[in-house]
């Protein structure tokens, strides 16, 4: 399986077909001001196609660490999304033909910290795609650093 994974301002699946505003931004503010998607596009081979695969995504900082966020009762958690594709073969299709699978994850906006590299790890059984990108620094000279 192959995989296309790509940052944007948003992002949505309808009729089977990917649609994304904003794609291809690698900095943004922090706190980050708006919602922000990834845009996932499985490449589901032929011979793959019928079995049931799980992924997991998430963000990680610089050193490789799950980020935390406040989970709403006074502790954090990480920004883990886990789910299974399974894929069936449409009819018409010619044998040996990938079959494109698209999907799309909304976030809202992320309080990340400013002037730091952060990472969305997509892991499919025992390979990663990675989608990179950075907070600007904090210019506000009144922000607390």
């Amino acid at each position: 399986m192959d995989v296309t994974l790509f940052l944007a301002d948003s992002a949505q699946v309808s009729e089977g077909k990917l649609h994304a505003l904003g794609i291809g931004w690698s900095h943004t503010s922090s706190p980050m001001t708006g919602p922000s998607a990834l845009g996932i596009i499985f490449h589901v081979p032929w011979d793959e196609t019928n079995r049931r695969t799980r992924w997991t995504l998430d963000l990680l900082d610089a050193d490789g660490k799950a980020i935390q966020i406040p989970d709403g009762r006074g502790g954090t958690q990480g920004i883990h999304v886990e789910n299974d594709l399974e894929v069936g073969r449409p009819p018409g299709v010619k044998p040996g033909s990938a079959i494109n699978v698209p999907f799309a994850i909304v976030f809202p906006p992320l309080a990340l910290s400013p002037d730091s590299r952060f990472e969305w790890v997509l892991r499919v059984e025992s390979k990663d795609w990675r989608a990179a990108f950075a907070t600007r620094p904090n210019t506000d000279p009144t922000a607390r650093r």
